[in-house]
């Protein structure tokens, strides 16, 4: 009796333990800064067209002065640097603003939104998402 509790121990720790391995590679989710573009983040180049450095945004950021291109120039601070946008989110629109803390001149990409060619070239300094009042919740209010 003693090997059989000891057995389906075993088995019961054996079939966690796969579960949580089966179950951590099948999930995936969008990571800032990991310089890919995926669903729910925003990709900001440094070129027109989507060329160039890029950095990937998960979420709203009141100043781009920390910010550096994760890709081609990694030194390079990214604010008044943009010249295109991609936005791979589904259910949020992303406003972008001329100055930080949201403010200044702004354009706006919707959901799934890309611009070859921005409003404010190389002016950008900071960005938040807005589900246009479905979800009652915004970053910021536009």
């Amino acid at each position: 009796m003693n090997k059989t509790v000891h057995a389906l121990r075993l088995t019961a720790v054996v079939a966690a333990s796969m579960a949580m391995v089966f179950t951590a590679a099948g999930s995936s989710s969008a990571s800032q800064f990991n310089s890919f573009c995926e669903a729910k983040e925003v990709c900001i180049y440094r070129d027109s067209n989507l060329n160039g450095a890029w950095i990937d945004h998960q979420y709203a950021d009141p100043n781009y002065w920390n910010n550096t291109w994760t890709v081609i120039y990694p030194e390079e601070s990214t604010n008044d640097r943009a010249s295109s946008l991609d936005s791979w989110d589904p259910n949020w629109k992303v406003r972008f603003f001329t100055n930080s803390n949201y403010g200044g001149s702004w354009q706006t990409l919707p959901e799934y939104g890309r611009a070859n060619s921005v409003s404010y070239n190389d002016q950008y300094s900071s960005h938040c998402w807005n589900d246009g009042g479905v979800g009652g919740y915004s970053q910021c209010d536009f």
